[in-house]
């Protein structure tokens, strides 16, 4: 016959296998898959060996002359202990501890966490069971420390998780889908209060299961899409300025771009000390050029500054795309470019 340890250990050889599976199917890292079928293999022979043992966990038999007689011994007030969620608690943060050495520190710190709060729930249920636990020492404890200290607590605390999972959720869904998810998130939030509020007989340890199972299916979504990585935004920094330069009676930058319909914005630095410069925009006949000598009429002209000196100009540009020439209006022979409009993408 197999012994009961031997049947744990099988257990947990076929929880190890399911944590196995999930790893190769989530992560493409055949490393960490090895790794944790090494653990499954372990606990198999490990569960193996104990069942070829021949270690015996049950009572002995005696042949029907044989029986021993029946011992009557008085025992104290008793009580019958009631089922708890803190063991497949307990199991559940081992899972998440087992994930995080072959994914990140993030499910070790989460299963450590789990395990913390498992074990204080199993010793507080263990304590209420004794039989000189009395209500009076019951209400004062809720009176003096739960109330004014854990209640906020835990309160905090699963506002936070439940924040931190659907943000991460909707982060990863596009801006439609995120929107929908939401929606519906709600939606379920209030069908779930109005059943819970019209069912006042609802046993707490139910209540207890339900809230439990949706946490952890509501972290467990987080996790995966905060691993899956989220959405990008089109929300870009405005660009900055064009800068250009005048220096030894010459713009060192040659083309300046500009968008229609667009503020533009150009820093200008003039480096030539004693001696006025400014941009000017002229339109051009024919390809605009370098040189500017095809440069007819002025378009805008921007003030001018002494150097050694630097000023931002400002102005939108509501000309046709193409290209136009910039020059120097006390050196339009010497500093000059090419002014480039484009259109707009809208």
């Amino acid at each position: 016959m197999i012994n009961s340890a031997a049947k744990f250990e099988l257990g947990l050889f076929l929880v190890a296998l399911a944590l196995a599976v999930g790893v190769g199917a989530a992560i493409s890292d055949p490393g960490s898959f090895v790794l944790v079928l090494g653990v499954c293999g372990c606990i198999l022979l490990s569960s193996v060996a104990l069942a070829v043992s021949g270690f015996n966990d049950r009572a002995p038999r005696f042949p029907p002359g044989d029986v021993p007689p029946v011992q009557m011994i008085s025992a104290g007030p008793g009580r019958v202990p009631r089922s708890s969620p803190w063991p497949m608690v307990g199991a559940l943060a081992l899972g998440l501890v087992a994930i995080g050495l072959a994914v990140g520190a993030t499910f070790v710190a989460i299963g450590v966490v789990v395990g913390l709060l498992a074990t204080a729930g199993w010793l507080a249920q263990a304590w209420r069971e004794d039989p000189t636990y009395t209500a009076s020492e019951s209400a004062h404890i809720s009176t003096r420390l739960l109330m004014p200290y854990g209640l906020p607590v835990m309160a905090l605390t699963l506002i936070a998780v439940i924040v931190i999972s659907v943000s991460r959720i909707l982060l990863t869904l596009p801006r439609a889908g995120s929107i929908i998810l939401a929606f519906a998130l709600a939606l379920g939030l209030l069908f779930a209060f109005f059943f819970l509020s019209a069912r006042p007989n609802l046993r707490r340890n139910s209540l207890v299961a339900l809230s439990g199972v949706a946490i952890v299916a509501l972290v467990t979504a987080g996790s995966l899409s905060a691993a899956h990585g989220y959405r990008t935004f089109d929300n870009k920094p405005p660009a900055g300025p064009t800068v250009v330069v005048a220096q030894g009676l010459a713009f060192k930058q040659k083309t300046i771009t500009v968008t229609q319909g667009q503020l533009a914005r150009i820093e200008f630095k003039n480096l030539d000390r004693g001696t006025y410069h400014n941009v000017a925009v002229y339109s051009c006949t024919g390809v605009c050029a370098a040189s500017g000598s095809n440069a007819t009429t002025a378009i805008w002209a921007g003030e001018p500054i002494e150097g050694d000196k630097k000023i931002l100009y400002s102005n939108t540009f509501n000309l046709p795309p193409g290209t136009y020439v910039f020059r120097c209006n006390f050196h339009p022979t010497s500093m000059v470019g090419v002014f480039v409009v484009k259109a707009s993408s809208s």
